[in-house]
């Protein structure tokens, strides 16, 4: 899974925009498409992007292949938006491909010390991408890094040895943050860089799984742990402020729209009203048999929601609107692990 942390830009970056031209009552956006990012099989080099038209409800299952006129690659990991450019990490072809919003690629990172690569966040020019490293006998990690990269000419210009099992990874207040969480829980924690010197300065335990990220309108981070967490940290990004306990595991998903943090728990989509830190459910119940993705259109307050089915088949995707009515559903590509929305001004 991946993180969804940073489909908000291109809404912000509108808003911005169009706010120096008309009043803000003025400003109406609409949800032109959401992209639909698949995993693929391992090693089949059938991972995809599909784009779907929330308006007609018509989906296209490929659209980075008929841009391109070749697959993406091998288990796409994880995706990033930051300054119009969309990154993938693919985990299993150990790349990252570039592209405009139109999914045209412009550029990839390939270099040796990409090994089994997870996450990549972006500052200016440079990237910084989790990476697995290499297995030992027992398929243990033994050499896990963070790999800093300039982007001007995608080398690689520094390492950050960390804790095994870096997983998601968000920019905030000149620090770099990294979950860690290994497959057995015995790795649960995250990781504090400061990005001046590229030192870990802090290490945060936390409860089991800690996966993706989300920044609440208040400048708050957010991270969710798949033991059955949601975890507030410090403005000083030095520990924890608040644990919200939520009785059942979690997906390791969640999107804050409004004054809501929503998530997906034993079949129900729940949210935390981040004002009081109390949790309810929205009565919306999705039966899937492989939850695998999850997200909320910044803009209509749909949700989104991908099951990976067998893991081999084709994946399903859901929408629902915020109110709970299923909108649609139908067949994507293989494993459905992340969604993002293409904001424009309504005309």
């Amino acid at each position: 899974m991946t993180n969804n942390y940073s489909k908000l830009l291109a809404l912000l970056t509108l808003v911005l925009f169009f706010s120096a031209c008309n009043e803000p009552d003025e400003i109406n956006l609409k949800t032109s498409g959401v992209y639909i990012y698949h995993e693929g099989a391992f090693g089949s080099n059938n991972a995809t992007i599909g784009n779907y038209d929330p308006e007609s409800y018509e989906y296209n299952p490929d659209l980075y292949s008929g841009q391109n006129g070749s697959k993406i690659g091998d288990v796409q990991q994880n995706i990033l938006i930051e300054n119009g450019m969309i990154y993938s990490v693919l985990n299993g072809s150990n790349s990252i491909d570039i592209m405009g919003n139109n999914l045209k690629s412009e550029s990839k990172i390939r270099i040796p010390e990409l090994n089994k690569p997870r996450d990549i966040a972006v500052h200016g020019d440079i990237a910084f991408i989790a990476n697995w490293g290499p297995y030992n006998e027992n398929f243990a990690l033994i050499n896990s890094e963070i790999l800093v990269i300039d982007l001007n000419t995608n080398e690689l210009i520094d390492r950050i040895d960390t804790e095994e099992y870096p997983e998601h990874l968000l920019i905030k207040n000149n620090k770099l943050i990294v979950s860690h969480a290994s497959f057995d829980g015995s790795i649960s924690e995250l990781s504090v860089i400061n990005m001046d010197n590229l030192q870990i300065e802090t290490i945060i335990e936390v409860p089991a799984g800690p996966q993706e990220f989300e920044e609440d309108d208040a400048g708050n981070i957010w991270v969710v742990c798949t033991s059955g967490s949601l975890l507030k940290l410090k403005a000083s990004l030095n520990g924890i402020q608040d644990e919200i306990k939520l009785g059942n595991k979690v997906l390791g998903d969640i999107d804050a729209h409004e004054d809501l943090i929503y998530y997906y728990s034993e079949n129900q989509i729940s949210y935390l009203k981040i004002s009081d830190n109390s949790t309810n459910n929205t009565g919306i119940e999705v039966q899937m048999e492989t939850p695998y993705a999850f997200a909320v259109d910044p803009v209509t307050g749909d949700f989104y929601l991908g099951d990976a089915t067998d893991y081999s088949s084709e994946g399903l995707v859901y929408r629902y609107s915020n109110e709970g009515e299923l909108i649609d559903t139908f067949e994507s590509g293989i494993i459905p692990t992340q969604f993002s929305f293409n904001i424009e001004r309504e005309r």
